[in-house]
């Protein structure tokens, strides 16, 4: 992936001579996004608060940007140019939402020491799929073929993207949805059911313990995409004993991996807050 060329050695001020390299590329990308959460475009005015940095330094980012392609200004306001279109529609036809969301599987997967998986909802066939698993490196460990499609009532999954579909999507599901039991521990009663998705919603996390398969926990955690829809969740899994006793640790990793990944797809703040120490340098 070719970044924009942007003239960060100008020698600006005092705080462009001294920014480091990484520093410059958070603001570019930074930048980029806070133009994409705004069609109609940014004055530098509100641009250079939004960074936290000061305005002559910003205005360099901006001018580079502008003259490749990844900005274009009218008048004061600032706003994407055709590049960063071409960029990102290069970037959706290279990569699915299942390449994209490896590392932060193997993120999990090391965090938990447990599998790690992808789940994506089928809306119309009422189920979910696994499409990515990274299985744990211990001898025993949860395993599921990518492929594999479980009911969305009874996996931990299920009830966490439950919790993030439309309302009346959710209540005509709730209403209508066999409910068949996959094992003696599974949830059948509906109004329990609801009790658990509403749960789910409300920690940011949904669990299963012998639910789907006796002997397995599972912890699962949303994804949202740019603009909050929720089509995916990151799960951990793990044998039943080891689930039980660190069930808050791998709750947590399934719920960092997935608020990682989100913010990947654009998820988040409209603009990050400028730190005090930005503001006063500004």
């Amino acid at each position: 992936m070719f970044l924009p060329a942007v003239d960060i050695r100008e020698p600006i001020d005092d705080e462009s001579r001294a920014d480091p390299a990484p520093m410059a590329l958070s603001r570019v990308l930074t930048l980029l996004r806070l133009l994409a959460a705004e069609p109609a475009g940014l004055p530098l005015a509100r641009l250079h608060p939004m960074l936290g940095a000061p305005k002559t330094s910003v205005h360099a980012l901006l001018r580079g940007l502008v003259g490749e392609g990844y900005v274009q200004r009218d008048g004061v306001m600032y706003r994407l140019g055709p590049q960063s279109f071409v960029l990102g529609a290069a970037l959706v036809s290279a990569r699915s939402l299942a390449t994209i969301a490896m590392p932060f599987l193997h993120e999990a997967r090391e965090n938990s020491g447990e599998t790690a998986v992808l789940a994506v909802i089928d809306r119309s066939a009422r189920v979910l799929t696994y499409v990515a698993v990274l299985e744990s490196h211990r001898l025993v460990r949860y395993s599921v073929p990518e492929g594999t499609t479980r009911p969305l009532f009874a996996t931990s999954a299920g009830r966490v993207l439950l919790a993030h579909q439309d309302p009346t999507w959710m209540a005509e599901y709730l209403r209508t949805a066999e409910l068949e039991p996959l094992t003696s521990k599974t949830v059948t009663d509906r109004r329990q059911l609801a009790r658990l998705i509403k749960r789910a919603r409300e920690q940011g996390y949904g669990s299963t313990l012998g639910e789907v398969t006796l002997d397995v926990a599972g912890f699962a955690a949303p994804v949202f995409d740019h603009d909050g829809r929720v089509d995916a969740a990151i799960v951990v899994a793990a044998p039943l004993d080891r689930g039980r006793a660190a069930g808050e640790r791998l709750a947590t990793a399934a719920r960092q991996a997935a608020a990682r990944l989100s913010e990947a797809l654009g998820h988040g703040p409209r603009y990050p807050q400028p730190n005090r120490k930005a503001r006063e340098s500004a």
